[in-house]
C-alpha cells in the first residue's frame, strides 16, 4: 500500500505575520494620530500659543517625511524585527521625552519630533513587510487588511483623543499613549525574519509575476503617483476645510467620508488578487472624481452626503490599488513603501497650502473644482500610459 502524497497545506490571508504587522501599526498609527489631533491643543495647555504649536506640528510631520527614504537602508542592514522594534522605540520614547523639565516649547519640539521620526519608520516598514507575509496569490487581501486597519486607526484615532483629552490631566494623556505604543512591542516577534523581508522568501511577492521585478520604472511610478498625490490632497482639504456648502456640519460628513475610504480600501484590495490593479485605479479615480465635483456643488443635505461617501470610496480604491502598483513599479516592496507612503504625507501636507490659498482667494467650491480639474488631467495621463504599455506587450 502506497503512502498517499502529502496534502499541500492551506493558503490563508490572515497569518501570524501579518496578525502580527497589523496589531503593530493599529496600535502605532493610532496612537500618532491622538498626538496629531490634539498637539496644538496640549501646546496650548502648556503655555504656547496656537501658531508655535503649529509650527511644531508642522515640524513633526517633516521629521516624517525626512527619515523615510533611510528605512530601506535600515530595513536591509538589520532585518524587519529590529527596524519594528526601532519604530516603536522612538514612539514610546517620544511619549516619554514630553515629561522633560525644560521649557515648554523644548518638550514639545523633542517629543513631537523623535515621535514622528519613529512613525516615519513605522508607515515605510509596515507596508514593506506585508508581501512576505502572506502567499503570493493572497497579496491583495493582505493590503486590504493591513490598509483598513491603518484607515480605521487614522479615523477613530483623531476623535479619540479629542475626546481623551478632555478627560484625563496631560501627565496621564501621555502616560497613556505610552502604554499603548507598548502594547504593540510584542507582535514583533511574529514578523518574518531579514530574509522573507528581502523579497527572498516562500512569500516574496517577486512571485507574483514571472517577470523580475529589481529594476524601478521612473515615468511609472510617477504616473501612478501624481493622481495618488492629488487624491490624498483633496482628503487632507475635506479633513482640514471641510466640504465646500455653506453651513455643512463637517464632523458628520468627514465621518461618512472616512468610513467609505476603510470600507474603499478593504473590498478594492481584495479585488487586485483577480483584476488588474490598472483597472482598480482607473475605477477609483472617476469614482473619486465623481464624488468630487458633486460634494464641490451640491448644498448641505442627504445628497452631499452620499457625495462624500462616493469620495472617500474612490480615495480607498485609489489608496489600495497604487500602493500594489508602486511596488511593481518600483522594483521592490521597500522602494514601493518609501514612494507611497512618502507621497501619502506630502499629499496630505500639500492640503494644508492648497487650502489656505484657494479658500481665501478663490473660495471653496472654486478650489474643489480646480482639484477635479486637474484630477481629469492626471487620470487621462494614467491611462494613455499604461493603456500604451499593455498594447506593446
Amino acid at each position: 500500500m502506497s503512502a498517499s502524497a502529502p496534502q499541500p497545506r492551506p493558503q490563508r490571508t490572515l497569518t501570524p505575520a501579518l496578525l502580527g504587522v497589523i496589531w503593530m501599526v493599529l496600535f502605532g498609527f493610532g496612537t500618532f494620530f491622538i498626538t496629531y489631533a490634539t498637539l496644538v491643543i496640549a501646546g496650548q495647555h502648556m503655555g504656547l500659543t496656537a501658531v508655535t504649536a503649529g509650527t511644531v506640528l508642522t515640524v513633526m510631520m517633516v521629521a516624517v517625511v525626512a527619515v523615510q527614504p533611510l528605512v530601506p537602508v535600515v530595513n536591509n542592514r538589520l532585518g524587519s524585527r529590529w527596524t519594528f522594534l526601532m519604530a516603536l522605540g522612538l514612539q514610546a520614547s517620544g511619549h516619554l521625552l514630553s515629561f522633560l523639565p525644560v521649557t515648554p516649547v523644548v518638550t514639545l519640539m523633542t517629543s513631537s519630533v523623535i515621535g514622528g521620526l519613529g512613525f516615519g519608520i513605522l508607515v515605510v516598514i509596515g507596508t514593506a513587510v506585508v508581501p512576505s507575509t502572506v502567499p503570493p496569490n493572497r497579496l491583495g487581501r493582505a493590503l486590504g487588511f493591513y490598509g483598513a486597519t491603518t484607515a480605521a486607526a487614522t479615523a477613530v484615532a483623531a476623535p479619540l483623543g479629542l475626546w481623551l483629552i478632555t478627560l484625563v490631566s496631560g501627565s496621564g494623556f501621555r502616560w497613556l499613549n505610552f502604554v499603548l505604543v507598548v502594547l504593540a512591542l510584542p507582535a514583533i516577534l511574529t514578523v518574518p525574519n531579514r530574509e522573507a523581508t528581502q523579497q527572498q522568501g516562500p512569500h516574496s511577492s517577486q512571485q507574483r509575476h514571472a517577470e523580475p521585478r529589481d529594476q524601478m520604472h521612473v515615468p511609472g511610478l510617477v504616473t501612478v503617483l501624481l493622481p495618488t498625490a492629488l487624491v490624498l490632497t483633496v482628503f487632507g482639504l475635506v479633513l482640514a476645510f471641510g466640504p465646500a456648502a455653506d453651513d455643512a456640519s463637517p464632523v458628520l460628513y468627514i465621518a461618512a467620508m472616512q468610513i467609505f475610504v476603510v470600507i474603499g480600501r478593504f473590498l478594492s484590495s481584495a479585488t487586485l488578487d483577480r483584476h488588474l490593479p490598472v483597472t482598480v485605479m482607473l475605477i477609483g479615480l472617476v469614482t473619486a472624481l465623481v464624488g468630487l465635483v458633486f460634494a464641490a456643488m451640491l448644498p448641505a443635505g442627504w445628497w452631499l452626503g452620499l457625495a462624500m461617501a462616493i469620495l472617500g470610496f474612490g480615495t480607498g480604491s485609489v489608496q489600495a490599488a497604487s500602493l500594489l502598483m508602486a511596488f511593481q513599479q518600483a522594483g521592490s516592496a521597500n522602494r514601493g513603501s518609501v514612494a507611497w507612503n512618502m507621497t501619502f504625507d506630502i499629499g496630505l501636507g500639500f492640503a494644508g497650502l492648497v487650502g489656505g490659498i484657494g479658500f481665501t482667494y478663490w473660495g471653496a467650491q472654486t478650489t474643489y473644482l480646480a482639484c477635479a480639474a486637474i484630477l481629469i488631467m492626471t487620470t487621462v495621463a494614467f491611462a494613455w500610459y499604461f493603456g500604451r504599455n499593455h498594447q506593446r506587450q
